[in-house]
């Protein structure tokens, strides 16, 4: 079995998200309110352990509208961002996790720019 890889996953998730409703959900049913940076990081490594059927988590973030993006194990994502459905293939962990910390710090509007 391949030993999963954080690829220099170099990520700081400290911020204001503190003071926004957000959780982690795994496909196969783990959830987590409130999450933190080491959620995401332990995320990142679990999903590469997981076969395909429950290779996915998600993060809500909860503003006005729930602001979520999904995750799959081939590294595509499915993200709704203030009402907008958006689909896209990211390229490696590292863009996914800096993708997460936007969504974590609120700025879906960054977010939306970065995959037009």
């Amino acid at each position: 079995m391949k030993t999963p890889s954080l690829g220099g996953l170099g990520i700081c998730l400290k911020g204001n998200y503190e003071m926004m409703e957000n959780y982690i959900q795994y496909a196969s049913g783990y959830q987590k309110d409130n999450i933190e940076e080491s959620d995401i990081v332990k995320a990142i490594v679990d999903i590469q352990l997981m076969d395909e059927e429950h290779g996915a988590f998600w993060v809500s973030v909860i503003t006005d509208d729930e602001n979520v993006i999904e995750v799959s194990k081939d590294l595509s994502l499915s993200l709704v961002l203030e009402g907008q459905e958006i689909r896209y293939q990211a390229s490696n962990w590292n863009e996914i996790a800096d993708l997460y910390k936007l969504l974590l710090l609120g700025k879906f509007d960054e977010i939306v720019s970065r995959l037009k």
